[in-house]
């Protein structure tokens, strides 16, 4: 899971505290790779926090540090 202090603690949208997380799969298998070639391993697609502002519900996906880093160089993601 992302360290905690990368996550927000208030709504981007409402400045609501009342922000709540779990982890999920980007994908693979019999659903679309949401983060191809990112994950830790070749077979296992990473995860993503998902973060949920119970007062408006805006929804946002993060996913760990660890992942990040490999986006410069995978062949599957772009800078803008």
């Amino acid at each position: 899971m992302n360290d905690a202090n990368e996550l927000p603690r208030t709504c981007d949208r409402c400045k609501s505290f009342e922000l709540y997380k779990t982890q999920v799969s980007s994908g693979g298998g019999y659903a679309p790779n949401y983060l191809p070639q990112l994950g830790t391993k070749w077979f296992a697609a990473p995860n993503f926090d998902v973060v949920v502002c119970a007062k408006c519900g805006l929804t946002q996906f993060f996913t760990p540090a660890e992942n990040r880093a490999k986006l410069s160089t995978s062949s599957k993601w772009r800078k803008l």
